[in-house]
């Protein structure tokens, strides 16, 4: 699978390239080094679980929910994205900036349910289907930032690329075990948006703010990574695993906040006609 250049930014193309590569030696050498690196996943989909059998911290059962906080946190996931999708219907963006968002918000309501499912009872299939949400989700909100810092053809372009190799990213871990093109789709793609965040906005963005979007990705990733650390230091009230789900519902907020109105209609003749300073 080859990305199509981008004659207009060579820039990008240059990264998307790299990008692409990256993820091919991921996937043709990735089962060697998960191996290597002793990346072994157990039947939870996950190299580490804690003494209670759980990948995550917080494993208490309320009103009958087992996991309860892990699985809840995700049903502000669900609403965000149901919130986006339905904000869209009243508002209309540019051609690939509609379509990536309205993957985007698709996204973030696949999420909150795969990942309330794979809480519920983890294990390998239902994290397939937990990473299944996250990799649509990324996959829009990467073809958002094309679409603000290179251009329409660009981010249409990326979208029909990202989305099947997102997909495939996710499936791959439960097939084989390799865990690397899911990394490089989240962690290279994430140094994307970056260096897209850092140029100027092309003509027709419609002025997401790309540096909260990178915000609430490393502070959800933080707190997935201090799971039980915040979990001691809330006196085991609430885990960072749960508190990473109600940070990653608010990405929907910056896209929210950016769509653009559709345009008002013109107003009727008669008041154009009787406009001030219009000729008699």
């Amino acid at each position: 699978m080859r990305l199509p250049a981008v004659s207009s930014s060579p820039a990008f193309g240059r990264w998307a390239t790299a990008l692409l590569l990256l993820w091919l030696l991921a996937l043709t050498a990735g089962p060697a080094l998960s191996e290597a690196l002793g990346l072994a996943l157990n039947a939870h989909g996950h190299a580490h679980l804690h003494a209670h059998g759980h990948p995550f911290v917080d494993a208490r059962t309320l009103l009958g929910i087992p996991n309860a906080m892990d699985v809840l946190t995700n049903a502000p996931l669900a609403l965000a994205g149901l919130w986006g999708l339905r904000a869209l219907r009243g508002r209309l963006q540019p051609g690939a900036t509609q379509q990536a968002a309205q993957v985007f918000f698709a996204g973030l309501v696949a999420t909150g349910f795969g990942s309330a499912g794979y809480h519920w009872a983890p294990d390998a299939p239902g994290l397939v289907w937990d990473r299944l949400g996250m990799a649509v989700t990324f996959s829009g909100a990467l073809a958002l930032a094309v679409a603000e810092r290179v251009g329409q053809a660009a981010a249409r372009q990326a979208l029909c690329v990202l989305l099947p190799l997102a997909v495939l990213s996710a499936i791959l871990p439960a097939s084989n075990g390799n865990v690397l093109p899911w990394a490089v789709l989240q962690f290279g793609g994430m140094a994307f948006i970056v260096w897209l965040a850092l140029r100027k906005p092309v003509p027709g963005a419609i002025g997401i703010r790309l540096g909260v979007l990178i915000g609430l990705y490393a502070l959800a990733k933080l707190l997935e990574l201090g799971d039980e650390t915040v979990f001691r230091a809330t006196a085991d009230t609430i885990s960072g695993h749960s508190l990473k789900h109600l940070v990653a519902a608010l990405a929907a907020w910056p896209v929210i906040a950016a769509l653009k109105p559709r345009r008002q209609a013109q107003a009727p003749a008669s008041l154009r006609q009787n406009a001030p300073g219009r000729a008699a």
